[in-house]
């Protein structure tokens, strides 16, 4: 790969990430052994990649389509009051409507979140 394909790679990584990440993979790669563009490519890709899994949270989706976070309590507590209403009804959503409804999301013929 040519130092022009690297720095363009690298430029367009940094478009994505906050200042502060920026600041932070720079004074990473000025600091350390080697300051080679394809080590501060590999460091500015881990930092994006790391940066992607933190970002992460565990919600739900309210009827306005609003992402309301929940803290791990709330998630506990809505899974506890779930299985104790199926096993009190006895009633759920089959696993081939979930499984049909999951394989849709993202196509054209999106089906409805079964209920």
């Amino acid at each position: 790969m040519t130092a022009s394909n690297i720095r363009q790679q690298i430029l367009e990584h940094l478009k994505t990430l906050p200042g502060e990440q920026v600041k932070t993979v720079l004074l990473t790669w000025l600091t350390g052994t080697s300051t080679s563009l394809e080590d501060f490519e590999r460091l500015l890709t881990h930092q994006a990649t790391q940066t992607t899994e933190e970002s992460f949270e565990y919600g739900e989706i309210d009827t306005e389509l609003n992402f309301q976070p929940l803290t791990e309590a709330q998630m506990v507590q809505q899974s506890q009051s779930a299985l104790e209403a199926y096993r009190s009804t006895g009633s759920g959503i089959a696993h081939d409507r979930v499984r049909e409804w999951a394989e849709s999301l993202g196509t054209d013929r999106e089906r409805p979140c079964p209920r």
